[in-house]
């Protein structure tokens, strides 16, 4: 008996018994948005202006305090501003928004100076633009052993090393060149296109398969890079109120994941920050 919804199945389709007529096209997901409002957000993924060298990629960079850098920013700052975003948050720990907002709330009194900071550079010269009481910040700082990673690839599976050295020195050498002969704009324009995401992500989607069979660092190191996005996504939803828009300054590591996950939340639309920064 239990075989029974299998040989009934076989004899509907050997014996021509008509099933119903409609294309797998036309059938449709519940909308679990039930008639809320949608919240836009706009992620824009950025290079660190003012590198703390925690990347496995180090960067020459530039000094975006001088006079025409300076231009470019404000030029980028004028373009989201278009966007009219409601709020802004910011790669910074979830945890420190006081602290974060003092020195905002200094910046906007004129008794401080922008640091090179992407954060104070971005985040502060629009929130001041824009007349905004506050900055959120959503980062959630989580320690991934890259190190062992790394150790365990390089005794096991030297290739790997071999080819990943060789493609962090190519995107040493390509963001260096574009920094040095670009404009900050032609940068951020050149990391948020959509064809360049998802191959940014590429070496974490290949780092999470290295192992061998019961060791799965390359999966657990990744898990965790996987669960920090995934907290910063959260504090992010908690930011946006329906109907509102909201812009988010974040390195461009993290684009693949949290865009992926306001694609696919109920109520939100991304917006292309492509559209704007030209």
């Amino acid at each position: 008996m239990k075989h029974l919804g299998s040989l009934l199945l076989s004899a509907m389709l050997l014996g021509g018994i008509a099933l119903p007529a409609h294309a797998q096209e036309d059938e449709v997901i519940p909308d679990l948005a039930d008639g809320r409002e949608p919240t836009e957000v706009m992620v824009l993924g950025v290079f660190h202006f003012h590198n703390p060298g925690a990347d496995l990629a180090q960067f020459k960079g530039i000094d975006v305090l001088e006079p025409e850098r300076q231009a470019e920013i404000q030029a980028i700052a004028d373009q989201l501003a278009r966007f009219g975003p409601d709020r802004i948050a910011v790669e910074r720990s979830y945890d420190e928004p006081d602290t974060l907002n003092a020195r905002y709330q200094r910046y906007v009194s004129g008794d401080l100076d922008l640091s090179r900071n992407e954060i104070h550079q971005l985040g502060f010269r629009l929130g001041k633009m824009l007349g905004h009481d506050w900055i959120y910040p959503v980062d959630f700082r989580q320690g991934m052993d890259f190190n062992a990673l790394m150790g365990y690839a390089s005794e096991h599976e030297p290739e790997y090393m071999e080819r990943f050295n060789r493609y962090i020195g190519e995107i040493v050498a390509l963001f260096d060149r574009m920094q040095s002969e670009e404009s900050i704009g032609y940068n951020l324009r050149f990391m948020n296109l959509p064809q360049h995401i998802a191959p940014a992500h590429a070496p974490y989607a290949e780092q999470a398969a290295i192992g061998g069979g019961d060791t799965f660092v390359g999966a657990e190191v990744i898990a965790g890079w996987y669960e920090r996005n995934l907290k910063i996504f959260a504090n992010l939803a908690r930011v946006g109120q329906p109907g509102e828009k909201v812009l988010l300054i974040i390195g461009g590591g993290h684009l693949p994941i949290i865009r992926e996950q306001i694609e696919a939340h109920p109520t939100m639309t991304l917006v292309e920050p492509t559209d704007y920064i030209k």
